[in-house]
C-alpha cells in the first residue's frame, strides 16, 4: 500500500518551502484550505467533553500589547480629533 500525503502538509522544517505551496493557490484555493481548517476545528472542538467552556475561553492578551493597543487608540483618537497625518509622512 502507498502513502499518500497531502500537498498541503510540510515535508521538511522550512517555512519558506512550506509557504511557496501557498503562494501559488488562488484566492478560491485557499479560501477552500481555509474553510476546511476550520471546519476541522469545529468537529475538534465539539469532540471534547468541555466544549462549551473552550469555546467561551478569552486568552488574555499579553501586557505588552494591552500598552500597543492603548498607544495606538491614543494616535487614532487624535488623527481623527486633528485629521492630521501620522507622522513620517505615513497617509495609511
Amino acid at each position: 500500500m502507498t502513502s499518500r500525503v497531502s500537498p498541503h502538509v510540510p515535508t521538511a522544517l522550512d517555512p519558506g518551502a512550506d509557504a511557496e505551496f501557498y503562494r501559488g493557490l488562488s484566492p478560491a484555493e485557499r479560501g477552500r484550505l481555509l474553510a476546511a481548517a476550520c471546519r476541522a476545528g469545529a468537529r475538534m472542538l465539539r469532540s471534547r467533553v468541555d466544549a462549551e467552556r473552550a469555546a467561551a475561553f478569552i486568552d488574555p492578551l499579553p501586557e505588552s500589547s494591552i500598552r500597543a493597543l492603548a498607544r495606538l487608540r491614543a494616535v487614532a483618537t487624535v488623527r481623527t480629533r486633528s485629521s492630521k497625518p501620522l507622522p513620517d509622512g505615513d497617509s495609511r
